[in-house]
């Protein structure tokens, strides 16, 4: 709750609820299971990702295959039109607009409603470690709730270059983590060029910046 109140999320203005004190949500997940194959929700790149980068293999969980469809409840209950996602969870509205269309077919009504993403300037945040994705089981994010200590020692931490062996050596702007939530938080987008420039990247190397 702290975490929505911090981001701007007003409750006067917002509805805020516990997900697992809804159990039509369950319900509604369990009846899209019935219109989606097991086929499609495998041919889900961002499904397809998590399952390699957890290691499941064939010992895959139910639950976890089927959260797709689990989201898909949660925003057509709520009939949202505008849902704000990262853009790894693009096919995840592509899903759900395919469940909606499905719906709505048998029914012969439109009782669903089509969604569209809501992106961001910065569609994704790579974790500190260099992963492509910040994630919370992957211990990789940097929180809200975060102490200064906290956030201090993940910047410290956090992939930068790693063909930047040596001061002397040439730093790179593309895939160094620190650049990019420079790019995404700094407000001096003027000064956060200046550090990119080929002279000061070299003399950045890992710690100043």
């Amino acid at each position: 709750m702290a975490d929505y109140l911090a981001v701007g999320i007003d409750p006067r203005l917002t509805t805020i609820c516990l997900q697992s004190a809804l159990p039509a949500l369950a319900e509604l997940s369990a009846l899209y299971m019935n219109i989606v194959t097991v086929a499609r929700v495998e041919r889900n790149p961002t499904v397809k990702n998590e399952i390699a980068q957890k290691g499941f293999a064939r010992s895959l969980p139910v639950g976890f295959l089927a959260y797709p469809i689990s989201q898909a409840a949660d925003i057509t209950a709520f009939k949202a039109e505008l849902v704000p996602v990262g853009d790894d969870q693009l096919p995840m509205i592509e899903q759900t607009n395919e469940i909606v269309h499905k719906m709505n077919s048998l029914t012969g009504e439109p009782v669903l409603r089509h969604c569209k993403a809501l992106l961001s300037e910065v569609s994704r945040l790579p974790g500190v470690d260099g992963n492509a994705k910040m994630s919370k089981s992957l211990g990789n994010t940097l929180t809200l709730s975060a102490t200064e200590e906290e956030i201090h020692h993940a910047v410290s931490a956090m992939y930068t270059d790693p063909t930047h062996l040596r001061v002397s050596d040439p730093g790179h702007v593309e895939g160094n983590v620190v650049f990019t939530y420079l790019d995404a938080f700094h407000s001096d987008k003027a000064r956060v060029a200046e550090m990119k420039s080929p002279l000061s990247a070299r003399r950045a190397g890992r710690s100043p910046v």
